[in-house]
């Protein structure tokens, strides 16, 4: 590990807006306990540990739209300055570190940096996932794997075939196509399964037995948000749109070693059925939980606490897309560490190097 292991200006996701109602969510992100709440003075992101006795802030609740200890009653506002002692004046030194949120793309963002570059227009754009016009349903899962190593599977989906291959595999995927592109920090990568049947996941949805192109698009976004599309189109005619989605895997690291995972998947097919729904949540349950993240945390058991571009991995030309992701975080993160001024945008800015 780098002295300084993560990205800190930058915003992270911490949870699905409906995860934060009435109570408060507290969660570890860079190794950092933050809690967020909504109160009077909106939402709040305030350092998770209470000045007085180190308890967990998030274990209190939310009382006249501040944030209450459960342990003295102690309560802080969005300044996480004290307001209330119930035995006395308020310490002047019972304050906690606040952050900056956001409310985006029915997502919950928090800054872990420096608060004054905190600019909502940095995030990355996720607007497919509060189209009305498109179907979206959303997920959660903690991984026992570092998050570059998720990264690292989401910028190869070559792995489907092998991992997913109940759901995704594909006839066509001896004819794989693949190409890897950069738009200022921002790395994509393109595979298409060219004239082959429908993947299992297809099966009542369109014809078992007609010949489609399928293409999955990604585009990774500094620090560790990828967003997907998948367009089903007829043979060599990629003008001819069939049926698509777009999802998003929205990855923030807790610690090394371990991560959050946020995902959603939005589409322009079923909307407004049911089963579809239920078909979608069925294959992030096993897809994500029973078949990526044992492979992710078996990963990590082995490579444990080394880098691993320093165990000199065989290196194949589909990795191309998470070597460029890789590169590009240690850039930022290294700048940052030795004091540089940051990127301009967290979102993509122009420019444009193909890669094989």
């Amino acid at each position: 590990m780098s002295a300084q292991a993560y990205l800190r200006n930058c915003w992270y996701v911490f949870a699905w807006a409906d995860e934060i109602g009435a109570a408060p969510l507290g969660r570890t992100i860079i190794e950092l306990p933050i809690v967020v709440y909504r109160g009077k003075d909106g939402l709040v992101g305030l350092e998770d540990m209470c000045p007085h006795r180190f308890v967990p802030l998030s274990r209190g609740g939310v009382a006249d739209g501040v944030l209450e200890c459960a342990y003295h009653g102690l309560r802080f506002d969005g300044s996480g300055r004290c307001v209330l002692n119930p035995l006395g004046d308020p310490p002047e030194a019972a304050r906690v570190r606040v952050y900056p949120v956001a409310e985006r793309h029915d997502a919950i963002w928090v800054w872990t940096g420096e608060p004054g570059q905190a600019d909502p227009e940095l995030i990355p754009d996720f607007g497919f996932l509060t189209d009305p016009a498109r179907a979206t349903v959303t997920g959660y899962t903690y991984a026992h794997a570092d998050y570059q190593l998720a990264i690292d599977n989401l910028t190869d989906l070559t792995h489907v075939q092998f991992v997913h291959r109940d759901y995704q595999a594909s006839e066509a995927y001896p004819r794989l196509e693949h190409r890897t592109w950069q738009e200022g920090e921002d790395v994509f990568r393109a595979i298409t399964f060219p004239n082959g049947r429908p993947a299992p996941f297809f099966a009542g949805i369109m014809d078992a037995e007609k010949q489609i192109d399928v293409t999955m698009e990604t585009r990774w976004s500094v620090p560790s948000l990828v967003k997907l599309t998948a367009r089903v189109t007829e043979p060599a005619k990629p003008e001819a749109y069939l049926m698509g989605n777009d999802s998003a895997h929205l990855v923030t690291p807790e610690r090394p070693g371990a991560c959050h995972y946020f995902y959603a998947h939005s589409r322009d097919y079923g909307v407004g059925d049911p089963e579809v729904d239920e078909r979608v949540r069925e294959w992030q349950r096993i897809g994500f939980g029973e078949q990526d993240k044992p492979i992710l945390e078996a990963q990590q058991a082995r490579v444990r606490d080394r880098d691993l571009l320093k165990m000199r991995p065989v290196i194949l030309p589909t990795d191309a897309g998470g070597i460029r992701a890789r590169r590009i975080l240690a850039k930022r993160i290294l700048e940052e560490d030795r004091g540089a001024a940051p990127a301009a945008s967290q979102a993509s800015v122009d420019g444009g190097l193909i890669d094989r």
